[in-house]
């Protein structure tokens, strides 16, 4: 691990991509972006917040990365001019998250002025002619199979156990800003009456779910682990079940998940397989059907997760199995357009 002020020191391998952060989220992304370019026989160096080491926790990898740890934006800002001339020189360059507030930085950066820049759009509500340009030039990726851009799906998490369903059955979901929970609530409260053995594990930066939002009478269920760092969140998601993707077609805000947007939620499901409940107005955008998940409508959560908790050990596997077969359609599709840029740059 180095210090950002070694980047200008350091002397940069051959066949070497460098990957950049700006943001103190989305590092769960940078194993399975890193995990593309190693394969395809690259080095890679990243840059990104101090936050972001423990995503790396499960990655052995490491003999083909370095990673450059700044401690605030601010650093990227007062360097640009010295920064740009490093990222010139590199064969790639990854964006790791392109952000409309940030355009700026990317400016002063020269993002737009070399060949080797890579912009990954989260959310595709803004492309001005500055990115524009880049789309038929394979240079604008997104993690879904959206509308513009390339998909390129970070789901590589590093070396993870795939585990039988546990004797207690283990949920786990993420508490997102927006999201509606109320159903999950009753659902738990109708399954404390058939005497089933099961939890839910929450995790996430924001306390829009949180335990005060649980009544007393089935707290128990519920095991609150907010703000934890990406080695925990593994270790909880890896020792789960199900992953319960909680967006609602009732709920306006969630629709871009199904057009615009993806649910991180998902990268988890496919790196660390396991089935998800999603309602079934999302399930198709993210290739998930009743071979390899659980798919529930607007009137049936409880039924659904009542299977969930009975499904015997050997159907769960075969959920499982489907999933990997998904996974690997989804690294292919990524890797083949990966190569896509390769003319370009």
């Amino acid at each position: 691990m180095y210090q950002f002020s070694d980047l200008f020191h350091c002397t940069k391998k051959n066949n070497t991509i460098l990957i950049f952060e700006p943001d103190n989220c989305h590092h769960e992304c940078t194993p399975g972006y890193s995990k593309y370019f190693i394969d395809l026989g690259y080095n890679v160096d990243i840059l990104f917040h101090f936050s972001g080491i423990s995503s790396f926790y499960l990655f052995h990898k490491v003999s083909n990365i370095r990673l450059f740890i700044f401690n605030d934006l601010k650093q990227i800002k007062d360097n640009t001019k010295n920064l740009s001339s490093i990222i010139k020189n590199y064969d790639f360059f990854l964006l790791e998250t392109t952000d409309y507030n940030k355009k700026k930085l990317n400016i002063d950066l020269g993002l737009f002025k070399i060949n080797n820049s890579i912009f990954v759009f989260h959310y595709m509500t803004f492309i001005d002619a500055d990115y524009s340009k880049y789309l038929n030039k394979s240079r604008i990726w997104t993690l879904g199979n959206v509308s513009k851009g390339l998909q390129v799906n970070p789901h590589y998490f590093g070396n993870i156990t795939i585990k039988c369903k546990n004797n207690k059955v283990r949920f786990f979901l993420t508490s997102t800003y927006k999201r509606n929970y109320d159903y999950i609530i009753k659902a738990v409260e109708k399954l404390k009456h058939d005497n089933l053995n099961f939890e839910i594990i929450i995790t996430g930066r924001t306390t829009t779910f949180n335990k005060q939002k649980v009544p007393q009478n089935i707290s128990d269920y519920f095991i609150f682990k907010l703000n934890i760092s990406y080695n925990d969140m593994y270790h909880e998601i890896e020792n789960s079940d199900y992953i319960i993707i909680t967006l609602d077609p009732q709920n306006s805000f969630d629709y871009q998940y199904k057009s615009i947007r993806v649910t991180g939620s998902m990268q988890l499901v496919l790196g660390f397989l396991k089935p998800a409940l999603i309602n079934e107005e999302f399930a198709g955008f993210y290739s998930l059907n009743n071979e390899n998940s659980l798919i529930y409508n607007n009137y049936n959560f409880y039924d659904i997760m009542k299977k969930a908790i009975l499904l015997n050990k050997k159907d769960y596997s075969k959920f499982q199995n489907k999933l990997g077969e998904l996974e690997k359609e989804v690294y292919q599709n990524s890797i083949t357009n990966i190569k896509k840029i390769i003319p370009y740059i």
